[in-house]
């Protein structure tokens, strides 16, 4: 939701532009309403470029990649407070007071009470954007520090924070307990050294490192972005601000008694080349999508015991405090600030004790260690010390596999903490989550009637606000979902909750660790290990979240082995439907990716039905809904037969329907035309796309049946996702009488007999089949020469990855 990024350098930078530029650009899925930058010369010279677009437009109209400068702080805009206007576009530089530049991402919700108050002060505010509004906010609080810097400046200690910093930090301290709302925001005077970030409910990541240019300090909303720069990160939590220079960073509390703290940088466990797009991948979201089975096996390696490290990790337990400690020892190889920090540190850890220790009493499961690469969290660091010590496969090997053992223990601890908390709560379960994590949850019902016999309760946070808060019982139980850990309905439903009972248990389901859900407003939380997601639309996240949803359901009803062999049953699933399904989906791709609408209908698998259709709405950007397939005859059958759905493929044919007839007699008007030649629209009339979605089940399928034969003879086209099954491929293929122009599509899945796994495969094909929808009217739109029209499987117009405002 909107994006911001700033990066300091200690001298004039040529190609600040262009660094610039491409780290906007790393920030488009999270705004590309607008895009600015502006640069500042070492001199002390303000340069603000924006304009409405995308950063990857925008940049090069703007000849962004071109601009020189020492400062940098830029903006993608989400837009909600003001239009999407140039002048509301970020960042903003004010100068009624005193000059500076500020952009934020995020809201700040008293916007329309905070312009009042600039006016009232002599402030000239010049677009409706709340950007703008803290940023004025920032500068008034700023000028009246300058004016008397005293108070302000009594008993600080600065360090090596110049005074006139303190005063911007603390105007910056200001203007956030004025603002209201969650956010995260970049300041800078010309005259002051360095940049004023604060992390206000929103994310923010901070990284230092040296290039071409020299040394530098980068800020951004977006963790891959400083990543592209450098894998030394420097800690900051919810609540902070960050002062830096090129190399120079202080931290400060945004409330309470300023004090400054630097606390040591640390190496990403993340590798720029983790968010990357790979060959023969041109689109995030297909290579997402293709990941899926790799996920799965994430999940498998954390949730449950391999027998292959079984005995390792029994070891392992057995020395439990000597694990401990070297585990610490491995952690501080991030502090290693270079290659060769690194490389010394390691070899003094391969030397130290506490190993030779362990590597000894592990001696006899060395086979355990085997020939794979990397695969622990930490397997960006570990792939270093393996190019830097290319001879200590052994020990690398022991240190991945340890920090995988430390991991499994927390997960496997956790599953059967939330397993004893679901089976006593007294109360109801709540499942609440947005978007796709909301479908995930409906899934997660279906899962736990089938697998647990306990009902639980998926809603979506307005959901939960308007129907069961006020209800809350200390009983109750509430679990919540979501792949960034930051979505701002959800943090709210998770503060309301805590404040009105405390008690209540709490627990979340997450992809993004380190993000605010998991390390501030849960009792503890389930990781659902997919990595990160780059492409707007949830589709990796979404099998992971429905793997782990299953895990927990299957939990009241199989054992751990026999779990571990269904999860695995799905990801063998996932793999052959991908490796199945191109030809089919291509196929209903072509047919469907002009129509202007469609329903997906669940039998009894609603969840599925609504993210299928999510899907399409969000990259393909054609009306979709998701439907139980029994409800569809309760009102929304009303849009089969004729309606007044057209497509541009049947504009072009009332065109040239049109140019047929009229022989060279003048235009009349298009009314008229069409009253004259009544078959031109009667033309274009055509069936109705219903896509069904059937599981195995012997009553599921002759709902199925019994449905199609009731919609296709009112005039609709059938596709069906489903297993092989004879009766429902006879249903779908038989051509009503008096339905000339009736088209179906058998997409068939590979048989697993079960329909909580058909679930999996089905989730696979829908993406594809959205993915390639998407690609198809992107290349037709594109060939039209439709500027703007939105459409993309990455970044599609009006949506962003995480939601953080309200």
């Amino acid at each position: 939701m909107c994006g911001i990024v700033s990066i300091c350098y200690g001298a004039e930078n040529p190609c600040l532009g262009s660094e610039g530029g491409e780290l906007l650009k790393r920030l488009e899925y999270r705004g590309y309403d607008s895009t600015g930058g502006a640069f500042v010369g070492a001199g002390g010279a303000i340069r603000l470029l924006k304009k409405v677009g995308a950063p990857s437009r925008v940049v090069v109209d703007l000849g962004m990649d071109r601009e020189a400068g020492q400062r940098f702080i830029g903006q993608v805009r989400w837009a909600t407070y003001g239009a999407v206007t140039d002048v509301n576009s970020q960042p903003h530089h004010v100068r009624c007071k005193v000059e500076m530049v500020g952009a934020h991402n995020g809201n700040i919700s008293n916007t329309d009470a905070l312009k009042t108050w600039l006016g009232e002060r002599g402030h000239r505010v010049v677009s409706d954007n709340d950007g703008e509004m803290i940023t004025h906010v920032a500068e008034e609080f700023y000028a009246a520090n300058l004016e008397a810097p005293g108070p302000v400046l009594e008993g600080v200690r600065r360090g090596d924070v110049p005074e006139a910093a303190v005063l911007l930090i603390d105007a910056a301290r200001k203007a956030d307990a004025k603002g209201e709302g969650s956010y995260a925001a970049a300041f800078c005077d010309p005259r002051v050294p360095g940049v004023v970030a604060v992390k206000s409910g929103s994310s923010l990541y901070a990284g230092l490192g040296t290039d071409a240019f020299g040394e530098f300090v980068v800020v951004s909303s977006d963790l891959t972005s400083v990543l592209s720069k450098t894998r030394m990160l420097i800690p900051l939590a919810e609540g902070e601000g960050l002062w830096f220079t090129e190399r120079a960073y202080a931290v400060f509390p945004l409330a309470g008694p300023l004090a400054f703290s630097t606390p040591r940088p640390k190496r990403s466990k993340l590798n720029v080349r983790d968010t990357g797009l790979r060959a023969p991948f041109r689109h995030f979201m297909d290579q997402e999508i293709a990941s899926s089975p790799e996920n799965l096996e994430g999940i498998l390696r954390y949730y449950f015991t391999d027998p292959a490290t079984e005995g390792l990790f029994h070891a392992f337990e057995e020395r439990l405090d000597l694990c401990k400690a070297l585990l610490a020892k491995v952690a501080a190889l991030h502090e290693a600030v270079d290659e060769s920090g690194l490389r010394d540190a390691f070899r003094g850890l391969r030397a130290d004790p506490l190993h030779l220790e362990l590597s000894a009493w592990v001696r006899p499961h060395r086979a355990a260690l085997g020939p794979a690469g990397p695969v622990s969290d930490e397997r960006a660091l570990m792939a270093d010390l393996l190019r830097l010590e290319p001879g200590a496969g052994d020990d690398v090997a022991l240190y991945d596999h340890l920090t995988v053992w430390k991991k499994q223990r927390r997960v496997t601890r956790h599953l059967q903490d939330l397993v004893h908390a679901i089976r006593t709560a007294t109360g109801r379960v709540f499942l609440v989550a947005s978007g796709t994590s909301h479908h995930a949850s409906l899934v997660a019902a279906y899962f736990f009637n089938n697998l647990s016999g306990i009902g639980v309760f998926p809603v979506n946070p307005g959901t939960f606000r308007s129907m069961y808060l006020n209800t809350l019982a200390p009983g109750d139980l509430l679990i919540g979902i979501t792949q960034s850990g930051e979505t701002k309905d959800l943090v709210d439903i998770f503060q309301d909750v805590q404040a009105r009972i405390p008690s209540l248990r709490r627990i979340a389901l997450v992809n993004n660790e380190n993000s605010r859900i998991p390390q501030e407003l849960v009792e503890f939380y389930l990781p659902i290990l997919c990595g990160p997601e780059i492409a707007v639309a949830a589709t990796k996240s979404f099998l992971n979240q429905i793997a782990v949803l299953y895990v927990i359901a299957a939990s009241f009803s199989l054992t751990e082995r026999k779990i571990a062999a269904k999860l695995r049953d799905a990801a063998d699933l996932v793999t052959r439907t991908l490796e199945t399904c191109g030809p089919d989906v291509e196929e209903a791709a072509l047919r469907l990716h002009l129509e202007p609408s469609l329903h997906i209908l669940g039998t009894g698998l609603i969840g599925l039905a609504r993210e299928g259709a999510l899907k399409i709405r969000e990259v393909v950007l054609n009306h979709a809904e998701g439907y139980d397939a029994a409800e569809f005859k309760h009102g929304p059958n009303t849009i089969l037969g004729k309606n007044t759905l057209f497509s541009i493929g049947d504009l072009a044919g009332l065109l040239e329907g049109y140019e047929a007839k009229r022989d060279g007699r003048p235009f009349a008007g298009g009314m008229e035309a069409l009253r004259t030649w009544p078959e031109l629209v009667e033309a274009h009339f055509s069936n109705y796309p219903l896509l069904f979605v059937c599981p195995s089940d012997e009553r599921d399928v002759r709902i199925t049946i019994s449905q199609i034969h009731t919609h296709k003879i009112r005039g609709a086209d059938i596709l069906l996702i489903a297993e092989r099954n004879a009766e429902l491929a006879m249903a779908v293929a038989g051509r009503p009488s008096g339905q000339d122009r009736y088209w179906s599509k058998y997409l068939e899945v590979p048989p697993s007999s079960d329909g909580n796994l058909f679930v999996f495969a089905a989730s696979i094909m829908l993406q594809r089949l959205a993915f390639r929808m998407s690609v198809l009217k992107m290349e037709y739109l594109d060939g039209l020469k439709v500027v703007d029209h939105g459409v993309h499987p990455d970044s599609p117009k009006n949506v962003s990855k995480s939601i953080t405002v309200d």
